[in-house]
């Protein structure tokens, strides 16, 4: 029922703990007083733990993190407070306020972690969690877009732009090729090919690692697939983890130089 492993007093009591068993608990090691009103077993998200005593919410990046979304490359505890929480800074946190009530468990729903992103990061981080929670069933479209209406007015055309991606990677290239207004199709299937992460024009596939690492088994199932493209007129292009969040600057201008040779605009047999 808590996944996070973090309990306040009203949750037990509702279990059905009396206050001379928490205290039995604590005693025997089980629960760990947090701080006041708060308690969390071994098991407990050190993340969860640290914005509770910071006096807020896990939310935000952190938020989606911990509930399944894929999250872009971040750093810190991003720690949210609702209305009328009172912050406690601490090493390694992110402070967001937020002007919506502090719920009662330890982590912010995940349509209000979306939300925070739309508000406190760039937009593109805000659409990858967005299709994300998508991607999971955790949140509709219509959920989706609502929380995105915390972006910028002049990013207002992001909430339309939904694509059901499965993973950021996928995402981030997809919104590169969109902004510029390039013809891109998120979960194209392809006869003899199977389904490619996006498709660019008519000819390129663009495939995204979500992960650092690669296993051979999908290494040599790739290379397969790229074969049988191939044979149907397709160019496939791969581009690694790596590629796409440490090195994307030059990614991009590599991905430019694929749109000035026109190599997603012949037509495939």
């Amino acid at each position: 029922m808590f996944p996070a492993g973090i309990y306040s007093s009203a949750q037990l009591r509702e279990e059905g703990l009396t206050r001379h068993r928490v205290d039995r608990l604590v005693r025997d090691g089980s629960l760990k007083r947090v701080t006041s009103g708060w308690y969390a077993s071994a098991e407990a998200d050190p993340a969860v733990v640290s914005a509770i005593k910071a006096g807020g919410r896990l939310g935000c990046l952190s938020g989606c993190a911990l509930h399944g979304l894929w999250v872009p490359p971040q750093s810190g505890t991003h720690v949210v407070f609702g209305a009328g929480a009172t912050a406690r800074r601490g090493p390694g946190l992110v402070l967001h306020p937020d002007s919506a009530p502090q719920p009662r468990g330890a982590v912010w729903p995940v349509w209000d972690c979306v939300r925070h992103v739309a508000r406190r990061h760039e937009p593109e981080s805000a659409v990858i969690v967005a299709e994300s929670a998508i991607n999971l069933r955790l949140l509709t479209v219509d959920d989706a877009r609502q929380a995105l209406a915390a972006l910028p007015v002049r990013h207002a055309r992001l909430q339309e732009r939904l694509a059901p991606a499965q993973s950021g990677s996928e995402t981030r290239v997809r919104l590169f090729f969109a902004s510029r207004h390039v013809p891109v199709t998120a979960q194209h299937h392809i006869d003899g090919v199977g389904w490619v992460d996006l498709l660019v024009g008519d000819r390129l596939i663009v495939e995204c690692d979500s992960h650092a690492h690669h296993g051979e088994t999908n290494y040599e199932n790739d290379r397969r697939r790229d074969l049988a493209a191939r044979d149907r007129g397709y160019t496939t292009l791969r581009l690694s983890y790596q590629q796409i969040w440490l090195h994307w600057p030059a990614t991009q201008q590599s991905l430019i130089r694929e749109i000035r040779a026109r190599r997603h605009i012949r037509r495939a047999r």
